[in-house]
Formats: structure tokens, C-alpha cells, sequence
């Protein structure tokens, strides 16, 4: 959900603050981020997003149970999956399972790559100096607040944001395509600690057969990428102000469920507040 402040200027309408999600979200597809975040219409859950969610929220229980000393077993991790996958189709389901094998199918490969984490060399050891921790900076060059939810910093400052995959990715694909999220902690841990993260990782859990957690590394930002990414998102807080929504074809297409709303494109787009 997106709110939106008071015009400034009487043209404009500023969000009134931009997150790495929105900005990737409304500069993929401006028109998609207006059904989705400004009017909200709702839409099913797809099967990946929900186990997505279920398995980070299982994460997140160890991670906090390593940061408070409290029991981390494999067990509890499992329970905390179990009631995370369960309490989010009944909270925000309908799940689009094609049956029930389908839905077990899902559970178990949760299962398996929650598993494949624990027994990995990429588990967290130790004590973290932050879990899922909400952010909110003013960072010069933006006309809003920038906010972000951190997923994991390390106790040697590494920054860290897991990910749910089909399939093996691309080491330098996966630091592009997710630069924007990566930078933006960056940015907000500086901001609020004054050290900047030792690297930016992202921790890939790939739901095949034979699950595969795969860590993708990058050095923190230069004043270059910085500088890019801010532009980033200024753009989509500009596009946002001044209500530019509209059609960005492409492959993303195949899978929107807002392909209906968007074959009645061109109508009122004006950004109202919800």
C-alpha cells in the first residue's frame, strides 16, 4: 500500500515515502503498481509468493532466536514454517493451488530448502548485530523518506537479503537485478549505525530436487552506484507525484493477473489517496 500526502505543488501528489520494492515495482511496470499499491486490487496469491513468505518468515524466527539465545534447533524452525504457511493462507489466501497435491508439493519443498539452509555453510554462526529491522532515512538527492526492512546483518556487518528461487541463478544477473534493495540497505545502515556493511549478499534458496543455497556476494556500493540508484528512485517517486501510470510490456505480462484492468488502458489514472 502506497499513502499519499497532500499535493506539493497543488499538481503533485508525493508519496510519502519510497521503499526499494515500490520503486522496482512501479519502474517495471508503472500501471501494475496502480492496481496493485494505489487502488489495491486484490488479487490471488500464487503459490510461490506464499511459500516465498512462509519459508522467510521461518527464517526470520531462527535468526531472532539466535539473536535473543533462544533455542534454534531444526525443530523450531519447522514449527515456525508449519504455522507461518498455514497462518498466511488463512490470512491472506486464496492460494492459487491447482489441488491439494499441489499444496503439499509446495510444503515439502519449503521443507526441504529450510533443511538445506540449517545444513549449510551459508547459516547464520553466531550472533547477528540486526534481524528484519524497519529503517526510515531522509538521504539527500530523494524529495521523500527512504524505508526499508532490513532482513539480516551479520556480526561482521554483512548485509544480507534472502531469496526464494526456482531455479540456480545468475551470480552477476542476481546482483543487478536486485541492486536497488541491496544499495538501499546499504544506504539505510549507514545512515542510522554511521559503518558502512563489509558486503551485500543475497542468499539464494533454490527449490529444486536437490535444494541448493547459493550466496551471491557484492562489495558495498561506490559513490557511482550510489548516485545511480538514488536516481532510481527519484524517477519512480517523480512518475508517482505526477501520475504517470502506464502499460510497460514484456514478459512480466505472461503472469500479471492485471492483464484484464490493463486492456482497458488508456483511463483515469489520477493518484488518489487510499
Amino acid at each position: 500500500m502506497i499513502a499519499f500526502a497532500e499535493s506539493v505543488p497543488s499538481t503533485r501528489t508525493l508519496p510519502e515515502y519510497i521503499s526499494p520494492s515500490a520503486a522496482k515495482s512501479y519502474l517495471s511496470c508503472s500501471l501494475k503498481f496502480y492496481f496493485e499499491r494505489v487502488i489495491q486490487i486484490p488479487a490471488p496469491t500464487t503459490p510461490a509468493l506464499h511459500l516465498g513468505k512462509a519459508v522467510h518468515a521461518a527464517l526470520q524466527a531462527f535468526h531472532l532466536a539466535r539473536w535473543r539465545g533462544e533455542q534454534d534447533t531444526p525443530e523450531s524452525v519447522a514449527a515456525a514454517f508449519h504455522h507461518s504457511f498455514n497462518e498466511l493462507e488463512r490470512k491472506e489466501g486464496p492460494v492459487k493451488w491447482k489441488d491439494d497435491k499441489d499444496r503439499t508439493k509446495s510444503y515439502e519443498a519449503g521443507v526441504r530448502v529450510l533443511g538445506a539452509y540449517l545444513d549449510s555453510d551459508e547459516v547464520l554462526k553466531g550472533r547477528p548485530v540486526a534481524v528484519e529491522v524497519p529503517l526510515t532515512e531522509d538521504i539527500e538527492g530523494l524529495p521523500v523518506p527512504l524505508t526499508g526492512m532490513v532482513d539480516l546483518v551479520t556480526g561482521d556487518m554483512v548485509a544480507v537479503d534472502f531469496k526464494s528461487a526456482a531455479t540456480t541463478p545468475n551470480p552477476k544477473q542476481a546482483a543487478f537485478d536486485h541492486e536497488i534493495q541491496m544499495v538501499v540497505y546499504q544506504l539505510l545502515i549507514e545512515r542510522a549505525s554511521g559503518r558502512t556493511p563489509k558486503s551485500l549478499d543475497l542468499i539464494f534458496l533454490v527449490k529444486t530436487k536437490e535444494p541448493k543455497v547459493i550466496r551471491v556476494s557484492s562489495p558495498p556500493a561506490d559513490k557511482a552506484r550510489v548516485l545511480r540508484v538514488i536516481e532510481l528512485l527519484r524517477t519512480a517517486v517523480d512518475g508517482m507525484a505526477d501520475g504517470r501510470f502506464h502499460p510497460q510490456s514484456g514478459m512480466h505480462c505472461s503472469w500479471c493477473p492485471y492483464r484484464n484492468e490493463c486492456a482497458k488502458w488508456p483511463a483515469s489514472m489520477a493518484a488518489t489517496a487510499v
